[in-house]
């Protein structure tokens, strides 16, 4: 056995005992964070999105070469096949550019439910994030709703996570071609179709909190909260992600901590009534995401899904850390072919493999003796490295802005004299690192030492 082949056997081995072992066993609890994989179909997209690394990087992500449709759906077709026949059933996502407006994304939707809606094992279920522009054509909304019906029946149940910002901060993500002067298309008729298709079918939002818009999450908050209200949405149905670029500016960073405290008050005057152990059981089981991280665990060494799923780029077959982190040097490696059949995996970066999934990001040189390591959500690799030139070194300014977080969330609570009460809800380590945050901030009256905007 050469070199090449024992490396293909290292890496089939922890697969094997892995993600190969959750995808037909997807009921063994032990292996909850290996139970994914995302198939990356293209990097085409509508928008351009100032904040997006496709629409920064997407020609080094994902060479043009490898984006041909008929490509695409063949290696799908392959891949697909390979599941079935080893009784796989991963729960799968399918992730763009934006694939619900692109033929090659309904096709490979519909390739998916074909291959799976006469078998007995089956996927759990298909998630698939999506700008929502869908909703300006009638035509095309109307397919996706059948294939929403469809999935529906055969018992593969298809997610849609609607990713765009709100009203407010929508100006962050203009279309591609948008002329000088042209008005944007997403008016309030076209949010309440969103609203409204969501209600529908119960699915949720996923905004970005972005640094150039961040002076205007207040009110878009509240704007959420006005249509769901209107559409009869739970107040809670919202998944908040700060942008984790190295643009934050100090001022910026401030606001954001402003926007952190504001959502932990409205939080527990407004849904929760002030009542205490309803705000205590939202914090730690829904949190919007945003709040509910610092005080709770996920299983991984970093938040993040890059170690929860196979990222696959179908294009050309390879295996990815993440979509983020495709770059040329940091490709795992390749199904191997032949006769349009998948007959294994040809590795090419097995010290990258292990060390991606083994990772736990307290580890990282500046996070190692960090005060707020037990706290933190961390940064993303594929923006350390489009940063740093390093995949595990920190952004500054991300430090920042993730330290001023949790800084703001224990002056809000404070605030609320309910601190107390967290604490006691909180594990260990956690524990230790909210009293080093206090006894570092704040005074004996809960009043911070000193002017953090100073």
């Amino acid at each position: 056995m050469n070199y090449q082949e024992e490396n293909n056997k290292l890496v089939e081995s922890f697969l094997k005992r892995t993600f190969f072992k959750a995808w037909r066993n997807p009921k063994i609890k032990e292996l909850e964070n290996f139970r994914k994989v995302e198939i990356w179909l293209n990097n085409k997209c509508n928008l351009a999105c100032k904040y997006c690394y496709l629409n920064q990087y997407g020609n080094d992500l994902y060479p043009p070469e490898n984006q041909d449709s008929q490509k695409i759906l063949k290696n799908l077709k392959m891949f697909l096949d390979w599941l079935v026949k080893n009784k796989f059933t991963p729960v799968i996502e399918i992730f763009g550019g934006e694939p619900l407006v692109q033929e090659v994304g309904i096709k490979a939707i519909e390739m998916i439910l074909e291959k799976y809606k006469n078998l007995e094992k089956k996927p759990s279920h298909l998630t698939i994030p999506t700008n929502y522009t869908f909703l300006q054509s009638k035509k095309l909304t109307q397919r996706i709703e059948n294939l929403l019906e469809k999935a529906k029946k055969i018992n593969i149940p298809i997610s849609l996570s609607a990713s765009f910002d709100g009203k407010h901060c929508e100006r962050s993500r203009p279309f591609k071609n948008a002329k000088s002067g042209q008005i944007d298309p997403r008016d309030d008729k076209y949010y309440d179709k969103a609203f409204i298709f969501n209600k529908k079918w119960g699915f949720g939002f996923h905004p970005m909190i972005y640094a150039e818009e961040i002076k205007n999450w207040g009110k878009n908050w509240l704007w959420f909260q006005e249509k769901f209200q209107k559409h009869d949405i739970p107040w809670y149905n919202i998944y908040l992600l700060e942008v984790r670029n190295a643009e934050w500016q100090n001022e910026q960073i401030l606001k954001f901590g402003e926007f952190i405290e504001f959502l932990i008050k409205w939080t527990f005057h407004n849904p929760c009534h002030n009542n205490l152990e309803k705000f205590l059981f939202f914090l730690y089981k829904k949190g919007y995401n945003i709040l509910e991280a610092p005080f709770t665990t996920v299983g991984r060494g970093i938040g993040c899904s890059i170690q929860a799923g196979i990222h696959l780029r179908i294009g050309d077959l390879a295996l990815v850390p993440c979509h983020r982190t495709s770059y040329p040097p940091f490709v795992y490696g390749h199904f191997k072919t032949k006769n349009n059949k998948i007959i294994g995996i040809e590795v090419s970066n097995p010290e990258l493999i292990f060390t991606i999934y083994s990772f736990d990001a307290k580890n990282q040189p500046q996070c190692e003796n960090c005060l707020l390591k037990n706290l933190c959500s961390f940064g993303c690799l594929g923006s350390q490295f489009e940063t740093t030139g390093d995949l595990f070194s920190p952004i500054p300014t991300v430090c920042q802005l993730e330290h001023f977080k949790i800084v703001s969330m224990v002056k809000a609570l404070k605030d609320l004299k309910i601190f107390e009460a967290v604490l006691r809800r909180t594990s260990p380590q956690k524990l230790e690192a909210l009293k080093k945050i206090e006894q570092f901030y704040f005074n004996k009256e809960g009043k911070m030492f000193f002017d953090i905007k100073k």
